[in-house]
């Protein structure tokens, strides 16, 4: 049996106590900026694209799931990628607040991993940055206020283990 087929059996079980419904209109606590609207078809084996065309992509399950991979890609490395754009642009922004200077080199590598857990799966990521330019407690203050700044910081941190590593 395949890691994904022993964490989903679980998975398949689980009963909500109400059906996911839609909603005719979203209700925000705040007011957008920008909207970003995705659709994709056919799940982990599927098609992504964006309304604005930017994106058109293959998705496929890892080989590591116990299946036979494809060259797609795969929503953890696209949130990797996503993340790592943000938490850059933080880095960014935090950095010229505290009167810093990031390196124009400045890299963000982040290590999206997904395992399973009693009743399906379970994420965690790591950022590394490099290249920034800053040391010791400048870094420090840099990346903790990068991540008071960066959304996807804030939609993860109390959901997954975060760390961020200087390489």
């Amino acid at each position: 049996m395949s890691l994904l087929q022993s964490a989903i059996r679980p998975a398949a079980r689980l009963r909500f106590a109400a059906p996911v419904a839609t909603m005719a209109v979203r209700q925000l606590s705040f007011k957008p900026i920008y909207t970003a609207e995705s659709t994709v078809k056919g799940a982990r084996n599927g098609h992504l694209t964006t309304k604005s065309g930017s994106l058109d992509l293959h998705l496929n399950m890892p080989k590591e799931f116990g299946t036979k991979g494809g060259p797609g890609t795969n929503p953890e490395e696209l949130l990797g990628g996503g993340y790592a754009a943000c938490f850059g642009g933080a880095l960014g922004v935090a950095a010229n607040e505290l009167k810093l200077k990031l390196g124009a080199d400045t890299t963000i590598t982040s290590l999206v991993s997904i395992g399973p857990k009693p009743k399906g799966f379970q994420l965690a990521v790591e950022l590394r940055v490099a290249k920034t330019g800053l040391e010791g407690a400048d870094f420090d203050k840099a990346v903790k206020l990068a991540h008071e700044i960066c959304p996807f910081t804030h939609a993860l941190k109390d959901n997954i283990p975060i760390t961020t590593t200087k390489i």
